[in-house]
């Protein structure tokens, strides 16, 4: 099943959230033509999500000239020479939390429901979900509840649904973030499956970036308020920046913490001059279990008392909740 690959142009392209001071994204100029594959990298705030969504055109507020407290927008971006939200049909979007693509009770339902929408006749429907569905390895009975699916399966299921429309372009933000390593490897392996049947485009952005480098062909490296940095081989960006993505926060390989690890702080990247905000620790900011940190009392909003800042019960104003050596895993 092939398709014919979208084409995608950013045209000194920027975003302006309504309400907010300062712009997303801007000044971005690229061009992903039919067929690549493309890996968005950059430290937080550098618009990378805004980018992505606008390609799948669900950027949330209209520009409007007249209104100083709406969106505003600079530039273009186009999918095969049309503005996105008149080519929907054209993008599929996975986003990083799995629940949040499921919308009906059943798997066979769920993968049809854009299929549905888009008018297809009702016998090529269900053709497309069993392909679909076999393509990204989602052996389940059609009437399977999506309640009983985890989270490496509700992302496949959003990808059988994605590839049932046929889509020109794949984007894919952070799709990841929120599965654990064999969920990982589902996805992975499914997003391969389904560039492999279709040969659409693909843009990917991802913190753990060494999950994606064996499936792009470029990777597009973007600056807070900079557009695009750099543009080339991935080899050869990481070669170049790998150690300011790493202070960033991206995980590059090589670099990456152990899957559980918090990202602590708000990072500007040190290509802009340096983190601020980071609780420093490692080299990604990252702060090493067992070291150091501030103490409970010099927190701004606690309550002073015991050696640990944390008051002993039975004193004026007492602490509702206290925890110390605090862990977690995940099962």
């Amino acid at each position: 099943m092939t398709v014919a690959a979208a084409r995608i142009t950013f045209s000194d392209w920027g975003w302006r959230y309504a309400e907010r001071d300062a712009w997303a994204v801007r000044g971005v100029d690229l061009t992903v033509e039919p067929g690549e594959r493309v890996a968005i990298v950059g430290p937080s705030g550098a618009g990378k999500s805004t980018l992505l969504r606008a390609v799948a055109g669900v950027l949330p507020d209209e520009p409007d000239a007249t209104d100083d407290t709406a969106a505003s927008v600079q530039g273009s971006v186009l999918v095969d020479g049309a503005e996105p939200r008149a080519v929907r049909g054209r993008v599929g979007l996975v986003m990083q939390d799995p629940e949040a693509h499921t919308v009906m009770s059943r798997v066979g339902d769920d993968v049809a429901f854009g299929c549905e929408n888009a008018g297809v006749p009702r016998d090529e429907i269900w053709q497309r979900v069993r392909s679909a569905l076999d393509v990204v390895g989602l052996d389940l009975p059609l009437d399977r509840s999506t309640t009983m699916l985890s989270g490496g399966q509700r992302q496949r299921l959003a990808l059988a649904g994605v590839l049932a429309m046929r889509p020109g372009v794949l984007v894919l933000d952070e799709p990841c973030a929120n599965l654990d390593p064999s969920g990982v490897v589902q996805v992975h392996d499914a997003v391969r499956a389904l560039l492999d049947e279709t040969g659409c485009s693909l843009l990917v952005v991802e913190h753990r970036i060494g999950t994606w480098l064996d499936l792009v062909d470029r990777l597009v490296l973007l600056e807070p308020a900079g557009g695009v940095v750099a543009d080339g081989a991935p080899a050869d960006v990481l070669a170049e920046y790998g150690p300011a993505l790493t202070a960033a926060g991206v995980w590059v390989p090589g670099s990456e913490p152990e899957r559980g690890s918090a990202r602590r702080g708000t990072r500007t990247s040190p290509l802009a001059g340096g983190m601020h905000g980071a609780d420093h620790g490692g080299p990604d900011g990252i702060r090493p279990l067992g070291a150091a940190g501030p103490r409970a009392g010099e927190m701004h909003g606690t309550v002073r008392g015991g050696p640990d800042g944390i008051r002993p019960l039975g004193d004026r104003d007492p602490v509702l909740l206290a925890a110390r050596g605090l862990g977690t895993a995940r099962g």
